[in-house]
């Protein structure tokens, strides 16, 4: 064990040094109060320490309460060696921090046995620390593991966007939280057409490479902080937030421009073409989210029949319009691109 020595007289001292050493302890010594707690600050300071009471600079007792008082040091068995026999001295100096005290002279075998009290305490110490750090090991690597589940439970494996379960776990916290600081939203319903005939015509990787690049298109079209999601198969959902009646028909627009700007011709000829239905949720709609998306997946197939490329429909969810306001509509549009 690596024992502390704090004593300015150098008999006492050097009598202790030399008794420690002989039980195998490892010494270092200070003759005065500022020092002891200098080396019980660093790093790799004793984790037991025998200090006089009364010393230069800082007396034992100031020293026991400076290392109570500092929380980053390790725990640190301390010893007060001291003349003073009253007992309410002693009660003040494990007041201080002291976890015992040895008056002097002091005899070897009371000290050989309040040393091996310290030296067991102190490994206790060291245990339950290690034990502690293991545990707290433990709990991170749990955590970890319980994000990815969660990430795994939460996600689709093919485009990293939000699956069905992530969507609609997702979408329903943000309806609450719309309502109460009143925020329009939209939401959208996305379909793929013709994603079986190329499966059945080029393969199944071709068409996952169909799907992977619709997500992408997607991904750029909204924000983060926008829900983006694949169903299953070749239906996808988006939950815009925060978005204005007149904003529509610019995110509509900017979904268009970047299917043409990232659909590049592909070797087997097909065009990449979407349906898609949308509904613009006012703040105070009472429609719950499941009754929203069949509205959305309504307008997506309503509009799937004119064969068009990619078409829209927007239906007002919120509550009846006034007179003066008629509900809001727009019809549908059509873009040709090709895919990749």
């Amino acid at each position: 064990m690596r024992i502390l020595i704090a004593e300015d007289d150098p008999v006492s001292s050097r009598v202790l040094a030399t008794t420690l050493s002989k039980w195998e302890h490892d010494v270092v010594t200070v003759n005065n109060g500022l020092e002891a707690w200098a080396a019980l600050q660093k790093d790799e300071a004793p984790r037991l320490a025998i200090l006089d009471w009364m010393m230069p600079g800082l007396e034992g007792p100031e020293v026991c309460r400076r290392v109570r008082r500092n929380l980053k040091t390790a725990p640190i068995y301390l010893i007060l060696l001291t003349a003073l026999s009253h007992k309410e001295q002693m009660v003040q100096g494990l007041e201080a921090g002291a976890d015992d005290y040895l008056i002097k002279p002091f005899d070897r075998n009371e000290l050989r046995v309040r040393l091996q009290a310290g030296v067991r305490i102190v490994g206790l110490q060291g245990s339950l620390a290690q034990r502690v750090q293991e545990l707290e090991g433990a709990i991170a690597e749990r955590k970890r593991a319980e994000d990815t589940l969660r990430n795994l439970s939460l996600t689709d494996d093919l485009t990293g966007l939000y699956n069905h379960r992530g969507f609609f776990n997702l979408a329903q916290h943000h309806l609450k939280t719309a309502r109460r600081t009143g925020q329009d939203s939209l939401l959208l319903y996305a379909d793929l057409d013709r994603l079986k005939e190329i499966n059945d015509t080029f393969g199944h990787s071709e068409g996952s490479l169909v799907i992977a690049k619709t997500a992408e298109v997607l991904r750029k079209t909204f924000r983060n902080s926008d829900i983006v999601s694949r169903l299953g198969g070749d239906e996808f959902a988006i939950l815009a937030q925060n978005v204005p009646s007149d904003e529509v028909a610019n995110i509509m627009a900017r979904l268009e421009e970047n299917l043409r700007t990232n659909s590049a011709p592909n070797k087997h000829g097909y065009q990449l073409s979407l349906s898609v239905g949308a509904v613009w949720i006012a703040h105070n709609s009472n429609l719950s989210m499941d009754q929203l998306v069949k509205q959305a997946d309504k307008a997506m197939y309503d509009h799937k029949r004119s064969k068009k490329l990619l078409s829209y429909a927007i239906v007002h969810a919120g509550p009846e319009p006034k007179e003066d306001r008629p509900p809001l509509t727009v019809e549908g549009a059509s873009l040709m691109v090709d895919a990749v």
